[in-house]
């Protein structure tokens, strides 16, 4: 949907919104910051009790952030989340993470026919916690995928307020996609040995595998295999990934 005509189904209040929290956007940084002021601006302008941000290199490791932007009733909640619920999150469902790569935005009530592990995860943790509504919205990053969850105890979403969410996620999308908000000071190439950390640096000049093979006289195979437990330790997707991942690391050990 175009802004015009989203002008022509939502209400100067919606549209306010939605401008309201991409302004604020405009005005964060990379980092922690985007996600505090993201969750803050769709709290307040959405009028939604708490905001929570989950970020992962995947969309399956969302779910694992282990530092995640909590507010109001979900900040205790954390610890329990970890050890009992997170692979219940109704939102790890196939249904869900289709509705919300292609629409941005989605509610709990567009699931239906939930499993039990997930129908137990609303009705034995978010509603015995004040958290009879909830819904999330999905983002794509430069350094992984999020999900910002919305809980209230009381929310009725109207066609119109899931339009306007819904329009507000396609706006961000194109500004996120720049966005990393991993903590700069984290080490992402930390968990690498010194001959791994040589082939990420080959990956960042843009070689091919048969070039870096040639470059430190291993076979293509090797260098295959070397760049694949590169992606598993560092949780990138791909070589563009792990070439900003190391252009970053130069930068701050040369700072």
């Amino acid at each position: 949907m175009t802004m015009q005509a989203a002008h022509d189904v939502l209400s100067t209040r919606q549209m306010r919104a939605v401008l309201a929290v991409l302004e604020r956007c405009e005005e964060l940084g990379d980092g922690p910051d985007f996600k505090e002021g993201l969750a803050e601006a769709i709290a307040r302008y959405f009028d939604v009790r708490d905001v929570t941000f989950f970020h992962g290199r995947t969309y399956s490791t969302i779910f694992d952030d282990p530092a995640p932007v909590l507010t109001g009733a979900t900040e205790s909640l954390l610890s329990a989340y970890h050890e009992r619920w997170r692979d219940k999150d109704v939102f790890t469902l196939p249904q869900a993470r289709r509705a919300l790569t292609e629409n941005g935005f989605a509610t709990l009530d567009e699931l239906s026919r939930l499993p039990v592990p997930q129908h137990s995860y609303v009705v034995d943790y978010l509603h015995p916690n004040d958290m009879d509504t909830a819904s999330a919205m999905h983002l794509q990053l430069a350094d992984g995928e999020a999900l910002i969850g919305m809980f209230d105890k009381v929310r009725t979403w109207e066609a119109s307020d899931v339009v306007a969410v819904r329009m507000l996620a396609r706006q961000l999308r194109a500004r996120t996609v720049s966005v990393s908000v991993a903590d700069a000071s984290v080490d992402e190439l930390a968990a690498l040995t010194p001959r791994q950390r040589e082939v990420a640096a080959l990956v960042s000049e843009g070689l091919s595998n048969a070039e870096i093979a040639e470059r430190l006289f291993l076979s293509e195979l090797s260098i295959k295999k070397y760049i694949s437990r590169i992606f598993e330790a560092t949780g990138h997707r791909n070589r563009s990934e792990l070439a900003t991942a190391v252009l970053r690391h130069d930068r701050r050990a040369s700072a």
